[in-house]
């Protein structure tokens, strides 16, 4: 399992929560990866993704649960608790 965090550099909100994040991926023994929208548009475009922060919890390709603009870490933890 994968999250990807889709972020941009002037969301103080995504370099807030990107080490929280990192806790949390750390503790369910998920990957993190950040991509930054405005440097990889098309990325973005493609996942749909047109704001930031957006997260998205990944199994292989497929989207399991997406979080975006106003969320919670403990909503991301609860979810990551339930599923593994």
């Amino acid at each position: 399992m994968e999250l990807v965090l889709y972020s941009s550099k002037r969301c103080s909100v995504c370099a807030a929560i990107k080490p929280k994040l990192e806790e949390v991926a750390a503790k369910y023994g998920v990957e993190l990866r950040e991509v930054n929208i405005e440097e990889n548009p098309a990325e973005a475009a493609q996942a749909m993704v047109f704001s930031a922060p957006t997260l998205i919890l990944k199994e292989g390709n497929s989207e399991v649960r997406r979080w975006s603009r106003v969320f919670s870490l403990s909503e991301v933890e609860e979810f990551l608790n339930r599923i593994l």
